[in-house]
């Protein structure tokens, strides 16, 4: 049921993965294809037709990279690339963690393409300020388990970056995980098995791009219906309240927190998380 088809979109030297399954509405999905299907809940596929499409810091490149390779702006053209050698019309986009910030500057850039954003796990960027809110909440809210947890963890992240510099990004992932999931001991290198990484514009994007990212920018100019979810257990990013900081807000927007899940909803509360897609797209 919900055949499942691969392709791949050949752009300046790299070779995006797009995976579609599912009916209903299309939802693109930025980030990593393979593991974004991996996260993501079965029965979704009977409320949309999900398209699953890579970014250059998760694509194999037949040459050597460089950091003009990346730039939310690149990754906006890759994906309306994508969208019309795969005859997508007009769509709705969602992005999970720092791949938010993709999802609303396709929106932003190409406004006529996207029906509504759906912003999942993230803050209103990574800058210094908003880290200030998510220790502060983490410093109050965590219990001592998980920061007993965390501590035992990210003492690990050293070596084994050491071991697989070119795998840092899923063992940072990892190694963050108390701060990441509702269980603390939850695991989640499989996920990123033998998926491709580009250090160095993963660092680019997450280091620079999100830490200085201007989200007033895209708040003030974006009109179409948006959705803010978020993990009342999520420590790995400023609370859902930090939104009620940015000025102008959104003018169309839902916020909602799932309260026993952590960063990742699709695969901590998948039927929640499925209940909210549908209501902000139905209605």
């Amino acid at each position: 049921m919900y055949n499942k088809t691969t392709s791949f979109i050949q752009t300046d030297g790299f070779r995006l993965k797009v995976i579609e399954q599912g009916q209903g509405p299309t939802l693109l999905i930025i980030g990593s294809a393979d593991y974004y299907y991996r996260i993501m809940p079965v029965d979704i596929y009977q409320h949309f037709c999900c398209v699953f499409i890579d970014h250059r810091g998760f694509a194999h490149c037949e040459r050597p990279v460089n950091l003009n390779d990346v730039s939310l702006e690149q990754i906006s053209q890759d994906v309306e690339l994508a969208c019309r050698q795969l005859h997508v019309e007009r769509c709705w986009v969602m992005g999970h963690s720092g791949h938010a910030y993709m999802a609303l500057d396709f929106a932003y850039r190409f406004p006529t393409r996207v029906k509504g954003c759906a912003l999942i796990g993230a803050s209103p960027s990574l800058s210094e300020e908003i880290r200030t809110l998510q220790m502060a909440n983490w410093e109050k809210h965590a219990c001592q388990d998980r920061k007993t947890a965390f501590e035992k963890s990210i003492a690990l992240l050293e070596g084994d970056i050491q071991l697989e510099p070119h795998r840092k990004f899923s063992h940072l992932c990892r190694r963050l995980g108390p701060m990441r999931w509702f269980n603390p001991d939850f695991d989640e290198l499989p996920l990123w098995r033998d998926i491709p990484m580009h250090t160095a514009l993963l660092d680019k994007l997450w280091g620079n791009e999100f830490a200085y990212l201007d989200i007033s920018a895209y708040t003030q100019a974006i009109a179409l219906p948006t959705l803010v979810l978020g993990g009342l257990q999520d420590f790995s990013i400023a609370p859902l309240s930090a939104w009620s900081d940015v000025h102008p807000p959104f003018c169309n927007a839902d916020f909602i927190s799932l309260p026993e899940c952590g960063h990742t909803p699709m695969l901590e509360q998948p039927d929640a998380f499925i209940t909210a897609l549908r209501d902000f797209i139905t209605h």
